[in-house]
């Protein structure tokens, strides 16, 4: 698999800069609405299942997707499935979009770990700012050291597309 490393600034510029966590645990001080068509929760797997139509909204995001799967640490399930440190990973799956600031993110797939901090957009994954973005076969955002890798492969190589100002003084 080729490999690409975008730049901290290059990330930045286009995507999820200082944006924590994309939001998905529970900070002390916001509050997350999560509406979707159903949820289950299902004790001997230790899971929280949002199904269709599951839309996220905190005050510095929102997330589109059609399932948000909600893994618990084994021996959290009696406690807040909200608190991160009893979260042990969420995905999002099926037509994900992410949008904070102007920016968006795309992808079928994303899981997102918060012991590490890291985040994996998976199948067809896009981040968008403006005319700018970013893609390839799945980008991984590393939230505690703020870095990222782009990941092409045999079917989808990295693609970059940069947009600049044209004026000339």
């Amino acid at each position: 698999m080729k490999t690409a490393s975008i730049s901290i600034l290059l990330i930045s510029f286009i995507f999820f800069s200082n944006c924590a966590v994309f939001g998905l645990v529970n900070d002390q001080n916001q509050s997350t609405d999560i509406t979707s068509d159903k949820m289950t929760y299902t004790g001997q797997e230790n899971m929280v299942v949002f199904t269709g139509n599951v839309h996220v909204v905190r005050p510095d995001f929102e997330l589109w997707s059609d399932e948000l799967h909600v893994f618990l640490k084994p021996g959290q399930e009696n406690d807040s499935p909200g608190q991160e440190e009893n979260i042990e990973k969420i995905q999002a799956v099926g037509e994900v979009r992410i949008e904070s600031e102007g920016r968006k993110g795309f992808s079928d797939l994303l899981i997102y770990f918060p012991d590490t901090g890291i985040a994996r957009l998976e199948k067809n994954p896009r981040l968008v700012e403006d005319q700018n973005s970013v893609e390839g076969e799945t980008i991984i955002l590393n939230m505690n050291e703020n870095t990222s890798e782009v990941l092409g492969g045999p079917d989808k190589r990295v693609r970059v597309i940069f947009h600049s100002d044209s004026k000339t003084e």
